[in-house]
């Protein structure tokens, strides 16, 4: 731990911002975040607070723009065009980009966050970086201690945006963490799985093991949530008749799956209301070959790889005295 520039024990702003890098949402987030750490570790740079500032307003100005794009922003309920403005203004797309299409309402309410005041900081910090991005001679800071409370109040913010970002996709996750895993096993058991479908005459769901839930996204109107994990499966060929002579097969297999759901805006949290996409990979099932030559080709198609060349045979044999045992 080193002394922050305050003289106060604990870590520095520098240590404190690199420490954000890993909860930044995408790459070019992060890279900011690095090159404004790298910047403030130059003690002997005149123009640290410069440079940090740049980096920090490339940092907002991508949460305004990339991350914030105008068709999401005016496709919200909350949005209103601002008089004698064309697009939507800053404080609306940090709105956006911190929350999607929830209300302030919403997140003071259900989820005990303060969303104005929050944008308010983020506005101020952004504009104070203004006049150290367009330093001039005259405006050259060059006294560590002057340096070191710009940067600390610039690093809170950044933190402040960060943590809220986290706390708002937390406070809806956590409590639908239990309704995911049950919302995951009722899809995929009331819903006919065609990739698994298509490996064998009939299969059974034996157990789903749900790894990962997580906020995929909050948009305009819908929450997506994403569940991961794995579905036990037990593949059966030939009819149930079949099995009891002993004719057909059965095979235990472990297939990923990831589910998203769609839940609108209005009430995050009911699961009735969601659209839910499933999906099951079974490409493990087709070996190597499969996916060097694709299916429908020579070793390549849906009886092969992963056991299927003996599958296709005791399928394609008429005889039952020679079909090999399973």
């Amino acid at each position: 731990m080193t002394k922050a520039a305050n003289g106060n024990d604990g870590p520095s702003a520098e240590d404190r911002l690199a420490a954000l890098a890993p909860l930044a949402p995408d790459d070019f987030f992060r890279i900011t975040i690095e090159g404004a750490v790298s910047v403030l570790r130059d003690k002997a740079n005149q123009l640290r607070l410069n440079l940090f500032s740049t980096a920090i307003r490339m940092l907002f100005e991508h949460v305004m723009g990339t991350l914030a794009p105008d068709s999401e922003v005016e496709a919200c309920a909350w949005y209103q065009p601002i008089e004698g403005q064309a697009k939507p203004v800053r404080a609306q797309r940090i709105q956006y980009w911190l929350q999607g299409g929830l209300t302030d309402g919403y997140l003071e309410d259900e989820l005990g966050l303060e969303p104005q005041e929050l944008r308010i900081g983020l506005l101020r910090a952004f504009n104070k970086l203004s006049k150290h991005v367009h330093g001039r001679a005259d405006t050259l800071v060059r006294d560590p201690a002057e340096q070191a409370a710009e940067v600390e109040a610039t690093v809170a913010a950044v933190e402040e945006l960060i943590h809220a970002y986290h706390d708002c996709r937390a406070a809806l996750i956590d409590p639908l963490v239990e309704g995911l895993d049950e919302g995951a096993v009722d899809t995929l058991l009331s819903e006919t799985i065609q990739s698994i479908d298509e490996l064998a005459s009939h299969h059974t769901i034996e157990e789903i093991y749900t790894d990962r839930t997580e906020v995929a996204s909050i948009g305009p109107s819908t929450v997506r949530y994403s569940a991961t994990g794995s579905v036990l499966v037990t593949l059966q060929w030939g009819s149930n008749s079949d099995m009891r002579r002993g004719d057909g097969a059965e095979l235990d297999e472990s297939f990923p799956f990831q589910c998203l759901f769609d839940v609108p805006i209005d009430d995050p949290r009911d699961l009735s209301q969601a659209e839910i996409v499933s999906g099951v990979d079974t490409s493990s099932w087709y070996g190597d070959d499969w996916r060097d030559e694709g299916p429908g080709e020579e070793g390549g198609s849906g009886e092969s790889g992963a056991g299927g060349a003996n599958l296709a045979a005791w399928l394609d044999i008429d005889n039952d005295d020679e079909r090999p045992n399973f």
